[in-house]
């Protein structure tokens, strides 16, 4: 893959995506979700932001929450909930109201997958970003500038990327 394209070039603005806050309950990132999916927008993740930290008076960015992230969640909670119930877990308990209140009352922070192992610098390669994404099983990816959040890089991104150079 030629290396005249840095992660800049094709990453998707912070801003573009939806925010939440890592002490926000998942109930209030699916309401987000939702509302940001229906006004048009296309992302189906949401940046997680610290409600306390900070690096250099910016809002430090703590993880991205998908939706694979919230049934994951649900689904771990629920066997937890269930497993003397029942011998198995079931995805009918997606769809009952009250436990999947609770779950839903959990915070973010619960839910997120850190970005202690999975992240890129804007000026990086794109190779970098594809390496990481197969190396770390994911399909998004932060974009940091030093150490401020800038932007996400997704497989599809690179996916077209590809496609360009073909």
């Amino acid at each position: 893959m030629p290396e005249n394209k840095q992660i800049r070039d094709l990453m998707i603005p912070i801003s573009d995506y939806p925010v939440v806050y890592d002490t926000d309950t998942l109930k209030d990132a699916v309401l987000v979700l939702k509302k940001h999916i229906q006004s048009g927008k296309q992302h189906r993740s949401l940046v997680v932001f610290s409600r306390d930290k900070k690096i250099e008076s910016e809002k430090q960015l703590v993880g991205i929450l998908t939706i694979r992230d919230i049934f994951n969640v649900i689904k771990k909670n629920a066997k937890i909930r269930k497993k003397h119930e029942y011998p198995y877990i079931s995805w009918v308990y997606f769809y009952q109201t009250e436990p999947l209140h609770d779950y839903l009352l959990l915070e973010v922070k619960q839910a997120i997958r850190p970005l202690i192992t999975a992240f890129v610098q804007a000026d990086e390669s794109i190779t970098k970003a594809t390496e990481l994404m197969m190396t770390k099983s994911v399909n998004i990816v932060p974009v940091f500038e030093k150490k401020k959040a800038v932007g996400i890089i997704r497989a599809i991104d690179l996916l077209d990327y590809i496609g360009d150079l073909i």
